[in-house]
């Protein structure tokens, strides 16, 4: 890795990111970390509790965007997840694929991530798609940092059963179905017969 050109502004990428996140939620709940296989830089993920409601919980990652990938022309994806649930393990998990496919795939909307178990203990979805945020409108979602853009992604978790229903009929018709619930994790599975 080569070095950084010194910038005029003396603070750091993920120090504009998280004054921009404090910014729009305040300061985190918690804080983690999610180590890297290969030791690259590791994934930091921020969680707010009760947002956007008492009840729900919301993830932000960051060091997704310190990756590189052919596709990230325009800016560089870090990873939202907000769901009715009070478990970390939902950004937990996001942070987890962030450090496992950082670099191979870029995270872009209508990709799909799946684990080989359940995300959280309270929900039986194994998986995620990828569109945008949804507690965030277009400017929001989109922060510029001293070296780079970038996106905050929406992830939006499923069943094992629905991988196949979304790769068939599309995002679009996928967020119109009868019974889909965004932010529910207990929601009816559309993808069992």
């Amino acid at each position: 890795m080569g070095f950084n050109s010194v910038n005029k502004s003396s603070k750091t990428d993920a120090e504009v990111f998280v004054e921009r996140l404090e910014s729009m939620f305040g300061k985190p709940d918690s804080i983690r970390k999610a180590e890297c296989l290969d030791g690259g830089t590791p994934i930091h993920i921020f969680y707010y509790y009760n947002l956007p409601k008492k009840g729900m919980i919301t993830s932000v990652t960051y060091g997704l965007s310190e990756g590189n990938h052919p596709d990230w022309s325009n800016g560089r994806p870090e990873l939202m997840v907000t769901v009715k649930s009070e478990e970390e393990a939902w950004g937990f998990a996001s942070a987890f694929l962030a450090t496992n496919f950082r670099g191979e795939k870029p995270f872009g909307y209508g990709d799909l991530f799946t684990l080989e178990e359940p995300i959280s203990k309270d929900s039986d979805m194994v998986g995620y798609f990828v569109f945008a945020p949804s507690i965030l409108d277009q400017s929001q979602a989109k922060i510029e940092l001293p070296t780079k853009t970038v996106y905050l992604t929406g992830m939006y978790p499923l069943y094992s059963e629905e991988i196949e229903l979304f790769k068939t009929i599309g995002i679009k018709d996928f967020f119109s179905l009868d019974g889909y619930d965004l932010y529910d994790v207990k929601r009816k599975n559309l993808g069992s017969k």
